[in-house]
């Protein structure tokens, strides 16, 4: 015979009080697996039971595991699972939506029950579906009776109730939870991104949010620039040129609009960024306000206008060098004499030149110092002569060093064939100075050589050497040069003002 307990009034009043007490405690925190534990524990005081659980579904939806209980021993809750076949009960009550009760487990000819109910004494059970905002399944809510049982209509009443009331607490704890944790990686996220300037804007575009590292990046504080509009950051020619709501106008039609470009920072300094503006939408497609997320790639960009300069420097470089081994070279066949003279002079001149693009790329700077120059070129002619060089510090810009590298190489060559370098009781005396003409630094470098006796006489002719030194200097350089052969030797004076060379490696951002 079914036996149907009857509850009285003051049983009900004890449910209904005990559902209040769960609305408080609900209120009162957002743990979703210390609600669901205080469910069990009411569940069983209300229904006089010594064991409740709640049962939540895998994804897989064949199982579901024990996700709170009380009464259960250790191991139990959090860990023991239930499959849901076919003559399960839990599987049944899903399908039907509705309370599934069995009075005595032993005469139960309709499901089979897990193993460890039975260990622990469980003879009756009460399964109530917990449904989902939806009616998207959760799991299920139990109580368990250690002796044959038949819940009643208000039993079974008071724990429909609470499934209801259980269904959308579980479901807002878990997209708070789900909130939490995407919130939590996100910060993660913006904390690190120290190379990253992110920022969010109003519908009017003023900001609002200055995350990642827009304050290393950009020098504001977020108390500095909340409120002020994006353009802002932008360097002051861009506002008049009106970028930023040329960005925001793209950014509305397409959706996103790039931000690559130089901005400015609060000290004034330029930074360039290479990033986006993304527009941000509402549900209705209004505007709710903009994402800017751009990258600090200051150093490669000036890496990559550093390496356009030296690209520009290296083929103009190129052009210059070539235009001069094809002009020596015409010069030095012109010049007449045997196939072995032409190609010595040849060879030796084109070895100046290439003395001079090692010198002006043995470091950063393009200049290329006077007496180092003079020094290479008399020791490439295995001078051991007596030889004097003196004079300030000078650096030469490249045009200057090409020329005059070419020039000393000459006089040289000249003087150790035919003038103090060639002969025993030669001396030659390289010395220069620094004048300020018309507001212009001039350098002028005067050669003299000597000897106690007559030297030989180079051919009267005008060769390579005299014309570049009389030509050459005064064309390339600006400048003045002249040749004086004396009884005692060689006197060549040249003289041409110095033109800084800007360093290819000191390249900034725009001014």
């Amino acid at each position: 015979m079914q036996h149907v307990e009857v509850v009285d009034r003051s049983e009900l009043v004890r449910r209904q009080a005990a559902l209040a007490q769960f609305g408080e405690f609900v209120i009162e925190s957002d743990d979703l697996q210390a609600i669901l534990q205080e469910s069990c524990r009411l569940v069983a005081d209300a229904l006089s039971v010594d064991l409740a659980k709640i049962l939540e579904l895998d994804e897989s939806g064949e199982t579901a595991f024990v996700r709170a209980g009380i009464g259960w021993e250790a191991g139990i809750v959090g860990a023991q699972r239930i499959a849901l076949h076919e003559r399960s009960a839990e599987s049944f009550a899903l399908k039907i939506g509705a309370p599934v009760i069995t009075q005595n487990i032993d005469e139960e000819t309709r499901f089979t029950f897990p193993e460890f109910m039975r260990a622990h004494g469980v003879t009756a059970i009460v399964n109530v579906p917990i449904f989902l905002p939806g009616r998207r399944p959760y799991g299920l809510i139990q109580a368990d009776a250690r002796k044959p049982r038949g819940f009643g209509d208000d039993d079974v009443a008071f724990l429909k109730t609470y499934s209801m009331i259980l269904g959308p607490i579980i479901d807002r704890l878990k997209t708070v939870t789900k909130l939490r944790e995407t919130n939590e990686r996100l910060s993660l996220v913006v904390e690190n991104a120290r190379d990253y300037a992110i920022l969010l804007s109003d519908a009017d575009d003023h900001i609002t949010d200055w995350l990642g590292g827009s304050e290393a990046i950009l020098g504001w504080s977020a108390n500095e620039i909340t409120g002020k509009s994006t353009a802002t950051i932008f360097t002051d020619d861009d506002r008049v040129k009106g970028i930023p709501a040329r960005e925001l106008r793209i950014a509305r039609e397409a959706g996103s609009a790039p931000n690559v470009r130089w901005h400015q920072r609060k000290d004034g300094s330029l930074v360039y960024l290479d990033g986006q503006t993304i527009v941000l939408q509402n549900a209705d497609a209004s505007i709710r306000g903009y994402l800017k997320i751009a990258q600090d790639v200051t150093e490669r960009r000036r890496a990559e206008e550093r390496q356009a300069v030296l690209l520009a420097e290296l083929q103009h470089r190129v052009r210059n060098v070539l235009a001069m081994v094809r002009s020596i070279a015409r010069r030095t066949f012109d010049g007449g004499g045997s196939i072995d003279q032409v190609r010595a002079q040849l060879d030796g001149r084109i070895g100046a030149l290439a003395r001079t693009q090692a010198l002006l790329t043995r470091s950063a700077g393009v200049g290329v110092d006077l007496e180092l120059l003079i020094r290479e070129e008399l020791t490439a002619q295995a001078s051991d002569g007596p030889v004097t060089l003196s004079g300030p510090e000078v650096e030469l810009a490249p045009k200057a060093a090409e020329i005059l590298t070419l020039a000393v190489h000459e006089l040289s060559t000249n003087a150790t064939k035919y003038g103090a370098l060639g002969c025993d009781d030669g001396r030659l005396s390289v010395s220069w100075t620094l004048a300020l003409v018309a507001g212009q630094q001039w350098l002028r470098l005067v050669w003299d050589e000597s000897a106690g006796r007559a030297m030989n006489r180079a051919p009267h002719r005008s060769g390579f050497g005299t014309e570049l030194l009389t030509r050459r200097v005064p064309y390339e350089l600006r400048g003045r040069g002249v040749m004086q052969m004396r009884p005692a030797g060689l006197l060549c004076t040249i003289e041409f003002p110095l033109i800084a060379g800007e360093s290819v490696l000191a390249v900034e951002g725009p001014a």
